[in-house]
């Protein structure tokens, strides 16, 4: 009895202690004390933008691609913009644009504008801009696009006036494109393009912060006075290795937008995770937007090529090609005045050279995925045809043919027929520009679509550019992304503007 009562006193006066512990708020012994839970601090980033493609100029004159106009699109101003797919124009840097003759296009600058470097923006910038890319004619630039140009005059610090040598009704989305941006006479060069490492200077939404290997960053410019204004602080314009670092980044949320650069495998996997999801997104959180049919591939025989006046070999390449073909003209389906011209379908029905196959050289962009792939299924349809054999190498500047990605500068007919127009051989050069010029000065729009058909037709008689295949192009934004009007750059490029977060 004893004993049990001993026990119970003990019991108690052990329960008493632990209470008042507890009321003391005793701590533990640290040899049981649990691990701290530490919260990782959060990565501090720009916004960024990723793609496997490089910026490599940021001279608007030299711009030959759709990386280089995305880019370039963001850092500079032109006196008009269009949004893509739209036959109307907006004033950027301009007040207002409008004929005053037939061949006097006249607009009127917004006052107190400055560049990046608050340099004040004048008529003399324009003027000196525009001569600037007409006298440096990179070839494949835009610049082709202000060929009506005879002269152009400054009245007054906010008034420039071109004078036109034909009545040109395209010339103001010529001044949409990128080699009609605005750059600081003071600091271009008029006779040489803008030197490697050195920085641009422009007045567009985004100022030029750096360009390194990793890609281009961007800080909002606040004293922007356009239609595209900036929605974040700052971007990063990323460039990645290839389709796997990409989705990497995706999975780790590293980046916000994806655009050019995930493999057809990539696009798969996506697909069905976002046809798996009731909020139609991947796995990581992206949701997807298509865009019908703005990616276009040629092949275009390079003006250096011995072979490129071999009508012969020239049919015979294209033939070779039309089973696989999925474009049959130089203007892509959906834009206006497009007609079918080149055969789609089909065997080739010329037979090979009973001589010796001629060895021709075709040249891709590597830094483009799904281009070596591309190429190399050009060369098996010809080999395979008994045409000729081909060698495939990637970035050759001197390759007999040579595979573009190509993205109009404006969704315009004209635009998208320039590779044509550039290389058009010698017999039908001269009946392509005055069947341009009489399509550009026309505003009868049944008219115009004639003459487009009838350059379309001859496009397919010269075979020195050849249509493969109108594709879609595919853009992943991240759950917190927000994209603002206008979504795309005038050629259904990225607008860097227009993406943000919410």
């Amino acid at each position: 009895m004893g004993n049990a009562m001993a026990r119970t006193h003990r019991i108690l006066a052990l329960v008493a202690l632990a209470c008042a512990l507890v009321a003391a708020g005793c701590t533990p012994s640290p040899d049981l004390a649990p691990s701290p839970v530490v919260t990782p601090t959060p990565v501090q980033r720009d916004f960024t933008v990723a793609t496997t493609e490089r910026v490599t100029t940021l001279d608007p004159v030299a711009v030959t691609d759709a990386i280089n106009t995305t880019a370039t699109m963001a850092v500079y101003q032109r006196l008009m913009t269009t949004d893509p797919g739209k036959a109307s124009l907006h004033p950027d840097a301009a007040k207002d644009c409008l004929f005053v003759l037939p061949t006097v296009y006249e607009c009127t600058l917004k006052e107190r504008m400055s560049f990046h470097n608050w340099d004040t923006l004048t008529s003399s910038d324009v003027r000196f801009s525009i001569n600037r890319a007409l006298r440096l004619g990179v070839p494949g630039s835009s610049a082709r696009q202000l060929s009506a140009l005879d002269h152009i005059e400054t009245p007054d610090e906010l008034t420039v006036r071109f004078v036109l040598k034909w009545p040109d009704a395209q010339f103001g989305f010529a001044l949409a494109s990128p080699a009609a941006s605005i750059v600081d006479e003071t600091v271009y060069d008029p006779d040489a393009l803008l030197p490697a490492g050195a920085e641009p200077v422009g007045s567009g939404p985004f100022r030029f912060t750096q360009l390194d290997d990793t890609g281009l960053s961007l800080r909002q410019y606040s004293f922007y006075k356009g239609y595209t204004p900036a929605s974040v602080a700052t971007l990063k314009l990323a460039h990645f290795a290839d389709s796997a670092a990409l989705e990497n980044a995706m999975r780790t949320a590293s980046v916000d937008v994806v655009w050019r650069g995930l493999n057809d495998a990539a696009l798969k996997r996506f697909g069905d995770q976002i046809n798996a999801s009731r909020e139609k997104v991947t796995e990581s959180g992206f949701r997807r937007e298509t865009l019908t049919g703005v990616k276009v591939h040629l092949l275009v025989w390079e003006p250096s090529s011995a072979r490129r006046l071999d009508v012969t070999l020239r049919q015979a390449i294209s033939q070779a090609l039309q089973d696989g073909r999925t474009l049959g003209s130089v203007i892509p389906g959906g834009i206006a005045g497009h007609t079918e011209a080149f055969p789609l379908g089909g065997a080739p029905s010329q037979p090979p050279s009973a001589g010796e196959r001629p060895v021709l050289t075709l040249s891709y962009a590597s830094a483009i995925t799904g281009e070596r792939e591309r190429a190399r299924d050009i060369r098996d349809r010809i080999e395979t045809a008994g045409y000729a054999s081909v060698q495939v190498l990637a970035d050759s500047a001197t390759a007999d043919l040579r595979l573009v990605d190509m993205r109009a500068w404006t969704a315009t007919p004209f635009a998208w027929m320039q590779p044509y127009r550039d290389a058009a051989p010698p017999g039908s050069a001269a009946k392509v520009a005055e069947l341009e010029q009489l399509a550009r000065s026309t505003t009868d729009a049944a008219a115009r679509d004639r003459l487009l058909a009838e350059i379309q037709l001859q496009a397919a008689a010269d075979m020195i550019v050849l249509p493969i295949a109108q594709e879609d192009d595919t853009v992943f934004y991240a759950a917190p992304v927000k994209v603002h009007e206008p979504r795309f750059a005038p050629g259904w490029q990225l607008a860097l503007w227009a993406v943000g977060l919410q």
